[in-house]
């Protein structure tokens, strides 16, 4: 599976692509499997975090276990296979080669849970703002494991503003969560993206987006798996203690990333 001339025009002028059903019931099923065994803890991470919903008792969600907001680290992709299946997937990859090239780099593995009822939103920012890394277009892949609407926090973005550059950021209290300080752009000109468990959403790093509460009585549970080219190089003297990177294909590079 490949993505076609028109949805490489539409990622390039927008920002972003949808492609649908990248992946099937039975790797859906898996990869819901598996986040619900961390969740409950049947099994217990060892290389990388899990974050709780800020504004949730965890007493209050004791037949699913804590109310995890997300398990976040590459270290996901290391740990466990299948999550590794998952950001080795041939056609993921395949894509992500169509738009960076064949020399690719795991910059990120993150479940994004997303509790019926309790999941908080998450404000706009722009992935790139958390990465200093030249150059700034690494590609997001955001795969859907329940279907994704406006009731239950689907995401919302901004067409075309990833041309706009990085925008200033502040920090939040939670977490390492930023937002954007400053817009040039009003809610009427983001669009929502509802999508069906195994659609994956192929993001420009430098577009804006958010996901807002979910209020509903449905899990909204989606995968993140996110490349970089391997010859990527921080645009800091020092490393920042939370990227870490994963070869996936192609060759790789000394002194990057």
């Amino acid at each position: 599976m490949v993505l076609t001339d028109e949805q490489l025009e539409q990622y390039q002028q927008e920002g972003y692509v949808i492609a649908k059903n990248i992946l099937s019931a039975d790797e859906v099923t898996g990869l819901k499997t598996r986040l619900r065994e961390y969740v409950r803890g049947d099994r217990k991470e060892s290389k990388f975090d899990r974050m709780l919903e800020p504004s949730v008792d965890p007493g209050e969600f004791n037949s699913e276990g804590e109310p995890v907001r997300k398990f976040e680290g590459v270290g996901m992709a290391r740990e466990d296979d299948v999550f590794r299946d998952l950001a080795f997937h041939d056609d993921i990859v395949k894509m992500v080669s169509q738009i960076q090239g064949p020399n690719l780099k795991l910059l990120r593995c993150a479940g994004m849970l997303k509790p019926p009822g309790v999941g908080s939103a998450k404000k706009f920012h722009q992935d790139a703002a958390y990465y200093p890394i030249h150059p700034m277009d690494h590609v997001t892949v955001w795969v859907a494991l329940d279907e994704s609407t406006t009731e239950n926090g689907c995401m919302q973005v901004v067409p075309g503003a990833h041309t706009d550059g990085l925008l200033r950021h502040e920090e939040m209290k939670y977490d390492t969560d930023i937002t954007l300080a400053e817009r040039d752009y009003s809610e009427s000109d983001t669009i929502a993206l509802p999508m069906k468990p195994g659609d994956a959403l192929f993001q420009h790093c430098l577009l804006p987006h958010y996901t807002a509460s979910n209020e509903s009585g449905r899990w909204r549970r989606a995968m993140i798996v996110a490349y970089m080219r391997s010859r990527s190089r921080f645009t800091t003297t020092d490393r920042p203690e939370w990227v870490d990177s994963m070869h996936v294909s192609g060759e790789e590079f000394p002194g990057c990333v």
